[in-house]
């Protein structure tokens, strides 16, 4: 051993200093606080999160603030964009460079050209393209000051009514530079704009120059986003309802039918969801995580966004699905909830990887902004070693029923003519929605509160329809299927009427659920839980 002379003594300790700050910032490290996370003033604590995230709310206090946003996408040079449902195209800045966007800089307005509902948005290289509910616009920014300077129109062959629930959304570019967008369904809509290629409730491609358009699959219901993997195959949620029993995960099949609005269509056969989706109802976002991003160990996963149940201002949530496929081209999946948060609208993953969501907030039953302040933006970062929640179950009993109460509410159900509107076999759609695995989309409280109030809260789609006819007589019901030339609507009884537009008067729209009021008036408390505990026990089918 060499004694230390003044140089190796002063080499020593640094090298002594050097691993003792190591050591003390490692300590420092792995006993850091959730509190010490360097945006926690922005921390969102009553989010439930279940993995190693942080969902910090964005302090958008200049410029262009949310309005029930609708859209959320990364555009060109990688900036986030947003729409709002009042017509407005921004994009998220960071202006002080702490790493959280606080500003929104104007883009465009779509309804300076009279369109609205800006519900599909992508680009491809400096040029963005908006889905709205008439045409799809084309927009640049060519001086690069964040404001558009030119647009034109890309494509115009829509189907347009003023029906507030038909989007042209998930638009997104396939391997084959055509433009992918999804036409939701007219099924719902009484007064249909004539459609005779039908384009409503399909997914088409159009061509680089917006002149070549060719029908993708039918069938669908509110298809508001889709993404391509890897592989090239083309993946889209579509919502419970109309003929979707489930809330769905599908993957494109070349000219496939999917079950929604047969009567519009022709097949041979339909289609079934790759996954039935249960970390909320409604997904509204998809996007894959690409395969160079981490992020908490899901390189290549998909996350959904959940708008959550009707008006249900409390739920909402993110989703997360590994897909899988094998030699042979069959894709398996597992399904992960990653947060509780309501009312989401999209999700989008940043340049530096993270992972952003819109939240859209109140709003009225067309989903206008109508509460002051609705909306505001996510970002989930990631934070190795930070501690999560275990999934909360939705529907938790006290103890479990028992099979004398689950035959006493089978009963009730019969004697009170709930079958009469909502089957229980998992499949079939009558007058109200099928009641097999409600449980699984709503608490016990807040399936007793719609059978209370039936008209408090009415799913899109299950509203109730006035016709008059010319001869004076009025029927009143559901519309499943509408063209220029007739209405088949569903009456009481789960009789479909079709109706000759010749013969029609009038056709208003009811603020009022077709389900009878009062229905639990002259039962007691003990049959009113039986007839929950069966409600509740319907799983694959009775």
């Amino acid at each position: 051993m060499h004694p230390l002379t003044p140089n190796n003594s002063r080499q020593a300790s640094r090298i002594v200093m050097a691993f003792v700050l190591a050591s003390s910032l490692l300590i420092s490290s792995c006993s850091r606080k959730p509190s010490e996370f360097r945006f926690a003033s922005y921390v969102d604590t009553t989010a439930a999160i279940y993995g190693p995230y942080v969902a910090v709310k964005l302090p958008l206090t200049k410029g262009v603030t949310p309005s029930n946003p609708i859209q959320l996408a990364l555009g060109p040079a990688g900036v986030l964009y947003a729409c709002n449902q009042t017509g407005e195209v921004y994009s998220l800045r960071d202006t002080d460079g702490d790493g959280l966007e606080d500003t929104g800089v104007l883009y465009c307005n779509v309804t300076d050209f009279g369109l609205r509902s800006p519900g599909g948005f992508t680009h491809k290289g400096d040029t963005i393209y908006i889905g709205t509910a008439q045409q799809i616009r084309a927009f640049r920014d060519l001086d690069n000051d964040g404001d558009a300077d030119t647009s034109w129109v890309f494509f115009d062959d829509i189907p347009y009514s003023a029906h507030p629930y038909e989007w042209t959304s998930g638009l997104t570019f396939g391997p084959d530079g055509w433009l992918y967008v999804a036409m939701s369904t007219d099924s719902w809509n009484a007064g249909p704009s004539p459609d005779p290629h039908g384009y409503r409730g399909s997914i088409i491609r159009i061509s680089p120059d917006g002149k070549q358009l060719e029908t993708v699959a039918t069938g669908v219901r509110s298809v508001f986003s889709m993404a391509f993997n890897s592989y090239g195959d083309l993946f889209f949620i579509d919502n419970e309802g109309g003929g979707n029993p489930h809330e769905e995960l599908n993957r494109v099949v070349k000219n496939g039918f999917y079950g929604h609005n047969p009567a519009k269509y022709e097949f041979d056969s339909i289609i079934g969801p790759e996954l039935t989706l249960e970390t909320e109802t409604a997904p509204s976002g998809i996007r894959f995580n690409s395969d160079d991003n981490d992020f908490g160990g899901t390189a290549g996963n998909l996350f959904i966004s959940f708008y959550g149940a009707g008006e249900r201002w409390t739920r909402g949530g993110i989703g997360r699905v590994i897909i899988k496929r094998n030699a042979d081209g069959i894709y398996s999946y597992e399904e992960f909830p990653v947060a509780d948060i309501p009312k989401l609208s999209a999700l989008a993953f940043g340049s530096d990887g993270s992972l952003y969501v819109a939240q859209h907030g109140k709003s009225d039953y067309w989903y206008n902004a109508v509460y002051d302040d609705e909306g505001v933006f996510y970002k989930l970062i990631y934070e190795p070693g930070r501690p999560s929640s275990p999934p909360k179950a939705r529907n938790v009993l006290a103890s479990m029923p028992t099979e004398n109460s689950i035959e006493a509410g089978k009963q009730i159900y019969a004697e009170y003519a709930c079958l009469a509107c909502h089957a229980v076999d998992g499949d079939t759609e009558l007058l109200g929605p099928n009641m097999v695995g409600i449980a699984s989309q709503m608490s016990r409280e807040e399936i007793l509160e719609d059978i209370r109030n039936p008209s408090l809260r009415i799913k899109p789609s299950m509203g109730a329809v006035r016709i008059t006819k010319t001869d004076d007589k009025v029927l009143i019901g559901r519309v499943v299927n509408s063209d220029e030339n007739t209405i088949s609507l569903m009456v009481v009884g789960n009789q479909v009427v079709r109706i000759p537009r010749e013969d029609i008067r009038n056709v208003d729209n009811e603020k009022k659920s077709l389900m009878y009021e009062g229905l639990l008036n002259n039962l007691s408390e003990e049959q009113i839980e039986s007839l929950l505990d069966y409600i509740v026990s319907l799983g694959a089918g009775n």
